[in-house]
Parts: C-alpha cells; structure tokens; sequence
C-alpha cells in the first residue's frame, strides 16, 4: 500500500497559498488544511479568555488544552474550536493581528505542529509557513510561493475590505511588512523556503497561470 501523498505550500502572507492550494486539493482530490487557521483558533481562543497574548506560558498551556478541528472541502473550509463553528469569526481583523503574535510562540507552535502531523498522515495538500522545513520535512511535494510586497499587500486589502470597507493599503503594507518580519526572525521555526521547495513568484501572473503549473509539477511528480 503506497503512503499518502503529501504536499507541502509555504510563504509569507498575501502569497496565495490559502487559495492555490485550495484549488490544488480539489484538482487532486486530496484534504486540504489550511495551517493558518489553526493559528488564528489559539488566537480567538486567547481574546475570548481575555489572557494577554504576549504571555508565552499562558498562552502556549492554553494551546494545549482547547480543541481544534478542520472540516468541509477545500472551497468550503471550516474551523472549529471546542465544538463550536468559528469559521467567519476567525478572519476577523483583531483575530488576524493576535494571531501573528501567538503563532511566534515556541509552545504554541510545537502544540500545532503535533495536530497537523496528525492531521497529515491521511495525505493532504498543506500550507503555512513551516510545513516543508518542520511539519513534513520530507513531504512528496514542496512549493514556496512568493510575490512582491506591494502585490501581496494589494491582495490582502481586497480580503479585508470584505469585512472592514475602511481598510487602507497603507495600513495592510504596514502590516504584512510586520509580519514578513516576525514570522522570518522567530527563533522556534521561520519561515523561510526549505532547501528542495519549488519556488514560485507569482508577481504579475495570474492565479490560472501559478494553478496550472503546480498541477503540472503535481502530475509529473506522481500526483493523479
């Protein structure tokens, strides 16, 4: 019996990988999870407990005790914490910046990194930041994508205007700059591109263009 097949999607925020590598799924029939909302759970969960979410102690035992699951298809993705359907409350804007605070949190990370393994072994097409250099090292497949700031800034304004029409691009560039900041200097796992990804910048292509070729780059590598 072969082992399930594993792909691997990491890059900074505004990249594209939660929508690319939804499509990916469907097209190849696999699970898709999306890493990033297990983050952004901890994060609603840590507002909710009204804790202070610099409290590294705090936060990562809270980590380790509340439940997470993932559900639905990849174009209908849900998130539940301890039994309760938080999909739409996770992208909210308070959630989104408490999360990139949590998520540089060595024990919160280690805690997360446990459930995707987990989650995982069913094969999967999986994405966040650290999937190809520290949750599955030796992934089948492994694509860093990328963009220009500026582009992945303008990408991530057009999602939040959707819940907050007083969004600035200046505001989202400050943002994600913070952000690429964080994720590339924490000491318990940084982003970065693992040595055997397959690197794709998609500044300037098209979602349909960056989509046809990784199912190309799939197939060829034994993907069906």
């Amino acid at each position: 019996m072969t082992r399930p097949l594993i792909i691997a999607i990491d890059g900074p925020s505004g990249s594209g990988k939660s929508t690319l590598g939804r499509m990916l799924a469907r097209e190849l029939g696999l699970l898709y999870i999306d890493t990033g909302s297990m983050y952004r759970a901890v994060a609603l969960a840590v507002i909710e407990s009204t804790m202070n979410e610099h409290d590294d102690v705090a936060v990562g035992d809270l980590a380790e005790r509340i439940e997470i699951d993932l559900g639905g298809d990849p174009d209908s993705l849900r998130v539940f914490l301890d039994g309760h359907d938080v999909s739409a409350r996770v992208r909210d804007e308070d959630v989104t910046q408490i999360s990139s605070i949590v998520s540089t949190i060595p024990a919160v990370r280690r805690a997360m990194v446990e459930r995707q393994r987990e989650m995982g072994k069913r094969g999967a097409v999986m994405n966040g930041r650290d999937i190809g250099t520290v949750v599955f090292p030796n992934a089948d497949i492994k694509f860093y994508l990328d963009a220009a700031i500026e582009e992945r800034a303008e990408r991530r304004l057009a999602e939040e205007r959707e819940h907050n029409p007083e969004a600035t691009f200046a505001q989202t560039l400050a943002d994600i700059t913070e952000r690429d900041r964080r994720d590339t200097t924490r000491l318990d796992s940084p982003l970065r591109a693992a040595d055997d990804a397959i690197v794709i910048d998609s500044t300037g292509q098209s979602i349909s263009e960056v989509i046809q070729r990784m199912v190309t780059i799939a197939k060829e590598r034994g993907a069906s």
